[in-house]
């Protein structure tokens, strides 16, 4: 598979189930999926004008497909969809 990026906030350090983000990272990873990590500021949803060019929508994480396509649901449905390895393909 190509590599993807995956767009998460700049503050995923903790590594907890908690934070949305690491999720999907810790799933691709489980996976061994190639990634690219594409970070975004911390700050109101509303101001992340980049991934709601990408994505339709303003909410973290999303993955970039290789062909430009972004996938985006809630953190444990994305994580739980990688796991399964049903990765859209875009």
């Amino acid at each position: 598979m190509a590599t993807v990026k995956l767009h998460r906030c700049n503050y995923t350090f903790l590594h907890t189930e908690i934070d949305a983000c690491w999720r999907v990272q810790k799933a691709l990873d489980e996976q061994g999926i190639d990634y690219e990590i594409v970070s975004h500021g911390w700050t109101k949803a509303k101001h992340r004008p980049a991934v709601e060019a990408l994505s339709g929508q303003s909410k973290l994480p999303v993955i970039e497909l290789p062909d430009g396509t972004a996938y985006r649901e809630e953190s444990r449905d994305m994580a739980a969809r990688v796991r399964a390895g049903d990765l859209p393909t875009g």
